[in-house]
């Protein structure tokens, strides 16, 4: 293959990425390429200060697109797996957030496992932390001894001991614009939440 034919089709990729990113969820490859084009999008228009004027499309987080929240595609099929769902509401238990705002993290940021990264930015794990964050905040939530970025066991409860440490009590919004620096993402996630509840 030519440089010119890869370029054009990486540039293909990219394109429909930028339109949605969703598309290409499920292949490792193209998924960071997916990953890549919806933050250069993202920072480019509807993200971060721009107040998330950028209209969602079909599948975005908390529109009425074929991919649900609660893990559903549409036609019938099973929502949040149920290990996920439980890990989520036994961490909320133990925080000051709703077991559904947990949710809305999951679902946003990795499907609920289904991707786990690493992000184009570098964040792991089906909460999606990053490194510096993790050694920080991870936490041992299954008590086998060990912080696993990758385990939900350990990362569900990080996220919301995160969440808390940063005034998720008083102030959600503001605590998930510490999670993630989008105004986009934020609305994201409380729509998600919303639709859980």
């Amino acid at each position: 293959m030519s440089r010119v034919t890869a370029a054009a089709a990486v540039a293909g990729t990219l394109g429909v990425a930028c339109i949605n990113p969703g598309v290409f969820r499920e292949v490792p490859m193209l998924g960071e390429l997916a990953t890549a084009a919806a933050s250069f999008t993202d920072a480019a228009g509807a993200g971060e200060g721009s107040g998330g004027g950028g209209k969602p499309g079909k599948g975005d987080p908390g529109t009425d697109g074929e991919d649900e929240p609660d893990g559903a595609n549409g036609d019938g099929g099973p929502g949040i797996p149920a290990a996920y769902r439980a890990l989520y509401k036994r961490a909320a238990e133990d925080s000051c957030v709703d077991w559904q705002v947990l949710a809305a993290i999951g679902y946003v940021e990795s499907r609920h496992g289904a991707n786990t990264g690493p992000s184009s930015a570098g964040a792991l794990g089906p909460m999606q932390f990053m490194p510096a964050t993790w050694r920080s905040y991870g936490r041992d939530g299954d008590g086998d001894g060990r912080k696993d970025v990758h385990d939900p066991a350990d990362a569900i409860p990080a996220a919301a001991g995160y969440l808390c440490a940063h005034g998720a009590a008083t102030d959600l919004r503001g605590a998930l614009w510490h999670y993630n620096h989008s105004q986009r993402y934020v609305a994201d996630v409380l729509a998600v939440a919303d639709r859980l509840r």
